[in-house]
């Protein structure tokens, strides 16, 4: 069962979900829209990117490369803060970001999927990770791709969450992404299953 958007008010104020910062306006007929954070970061060995102050810092010179990353290996990140003017993503290249607001919930499971009106410009906001687990307390992470080039800006509406209802019991959440984990763009922890 997904909780209506009126339900998801009613959570709110009783505290079962969390939304923080939480705007009244975003709440949808079955779900909760999400803006774009300031971080964005990228796999470095995976993206040339030109030097700092030569072309500014907003993405627009970034170039994929033929670097191949293994899973094994813990990744390497550039971190970048989203300027005012904007930032551009490119085709072939996969950038983290995350969502400005925090949510924790342990009643629910929340889902997180690409507003519509995103879509249709060929942005994806998450490549699998559309899933958050009860008791997840962070940022989500976006894992976004895009098929045409796009200037994208902090602060906008980039996701929307839904919460469906749980039946039986819940394990708390321990997994990779906790604490400094669930904040900002957050790198792939894969390798620690090799370990």
């Amino acid at each position: 069962m997904i909780l209506s958007g009126n339900e998801i008010r009613k959570q709110l104020e009783l505290g079962r979900i969390e939304i923080d910062p939480f705007e009244p306006k975003h709440v949808n007929p079955v779900s909760v829209d999400l803006t774009l954070g300031k971080g964005v970061a990228v796999y470095t060995n995976a993206v040339e990117i030109p030097p700092i102050g030569r072309n500014g810092e907003d993405g627009r010179y970034f170039r994929p490369t033929d670097h191949v990353l293994d899973v094994k290996r813990e990744p390497v990140v550039s971190r970048f803060v989203i300027p005012d003017s904007g930032w551009v993503l490119r085709p072939g290249i996969g950038y983290l970001a995350h969502t400005a607001e925090r949510v924790k919930t342990d009643f629910y499971v929340p889902i997180l999927d690409g507003k519509s009106s995103i879509g249709r410009l060929f942005i994806k906001v998450h490549e699998t990770a559309g899933f958050g687990d009860p008791g997840f307390n962070g940022q989500y992470t976006l894992e976004i791709s895009t098929i045409h080039t796009m200037r994208v800006y902090a602060g906008m509406r980039i996701c929307q969450m839904r919460f469906h209802t749980i039946e039986g019991e819940v394990t708390p959440y321990e997994g990779n992404y906790t604490g400094e984990n669930a904040q900002g763009p957050v790198a792939s922890k894969c390798f620690r299953q090799f370990k």
